[in-house]
């Protein structure tokens, strides 16, 4: 809320007529008799300080200094934090002030569960009773990063299409079979339930709630002001490098450490299964069963991997990686690329590749 006693005939005027800088084309869905819609972002002992924050800066008060120049005084949200207890100090080190209980969560109008240093921790019945109640209530489930295991453990992602973190994927896989995981996304909206990546995903996830709740002009003014894209091209799946976990495909790494060294030769099932001694059907299905893609699409998401790393490290032409890795013309690596990754080698290249720093 505006704290400037000059600017306090301002709430609620700036809400209509999108298109006038900073002003917001419409409000967020109320509920329950508030006159600002509710969010509940919930904090546990292992939450991301960061994720926190940036729900606070895109949703909470507005900063003095850019809202004199905005007009921009106005949040039409309120920002609550909740916790199972009154107060924590984060794994971080820092702490975040005093906590709401779990019953402003249920009551919320969106319930934010930001990212977790430990994923995987069975989280008490009360926090999950208390999730579960907020979704049947029609509150909108909302996580950045790993915090989608807390609404998986709640079952609020059943039968949902959803995204977290990419590094976590198999994990997350694994726990909630019943999501449909889509890591390549920055982030991902199924009805009422909004995931996103990585941890800065969660900047794209809030500007695209922006957008939704008061007008694609304001998010695009907002992003403005945070010196961000409104909406990033690509996804998480130019991020993604599966070399960066050492347990990939550990029950067949011998024979995927075999194609990597082969890539660039024209492998068939047949080359896989003498490698394995053992026939092409079994193979293909003991394959399927532990990366969950057929070889073919395993060997040619490889061979974008590894031209990944040639687009950022060289100044090679993109035929010439194409011949490298084993795709051939570069209009299939161009095609294969941009399918896999989310965007062009040529954008991908301008993204990732290092130059040198500039000097006086």
């Amino acid at each position: 809320m505006a704290t400037d006693p000059a600017h306090l005939g301002r709430v609620g005027a700036g809400f209509s007529g999108e298109g006038a800088g900073m002003q917001p084309g419409k409000t967020p869905p109320l509920s329950r008799g508030r006159a600002l819609h509710r969010i509940a972002v919930l904090v546990l002992p292992d939450t991301m300080a960061l994720e926190v924050t940036i729900a606070q800066q895109v949703f909470g008060r507005r900063m003095y200094n850019f809202a004199q120049l905005t007009g921009d005084f106005e949040t039409p949200y309120e920002v609550v934090l909740c916790g199972e207890q009154p107060r924590h100090t984060l794994l971080s080190g820092i702490d975040l002030g005093e906590l709401q209980p779990l019953d402003v969560l249920r009551e919320a109008d969106t319930v934010l569960v930001p990212g977790l240093e430990n994923p995987l921790e069975k989280r008490s019945d009360a926090l999950l009773d208390a999730l579960r109640h907020a979704a049947d209530n029609g509150a909108r489930m909302v996580s950045f990063c790993a915090g989608a295991f807390v609404l998986g453990q709640a079952g609020v992602l059943d039968r949902k299409r959803v995204t977290t973190h990419w590094v976590v994927s198999k994990e997350f896989r694994e726990n909630f079979p019943l999501a449909t995981l889509d890591e390549e996304k920055l982030f991902v909206e199924d009805g009422n339930v909004l995931t996103s990546g990585g941890m800065f995903s969660a900047t794209d996830l809030s500007l695209h709630i922006l957008a939704v709740d008061l007008g694609y002009a304001y998010s695009n003014d907002f992003s403005r002001m945070l010196v961000s894209p409104p909406v990033r091209a690509g996804g998480q799946a130019q991020y993604i490098k599966d070399s960066i976990r050492i347990d990939t495909e550990a029950p067949l790494r011998a024979l995927t450490d075999w194609i990597r060294e082969h890539l660039d030769e024209p492998l068939t099932m047949a080359d896989l299964a003498e490698h394995e001694h053992m026939s092409e059907r079994n193979l293909a299905r003991r394959f399927h069963a532990v990366t969950g893609m057929s070889a073919f699409d395993w060997i040619t998401r490889e061979r974008v991997n590894q031209a990944k790393v040639l687009v950022e490290t060289t100044d090679l032409p993109i035929g010439q990686i194409a011949a490298m890795v084993g795709i051939g013309s570069a209009e299939s690596l161009r095609r294969n690329f941009r399918r896999i990754v989310g965007t062009s080698a040529a954008a991908y290249r301008r993204t990732f590749k290092a130059e040198p720093a500039l000097v006086a």
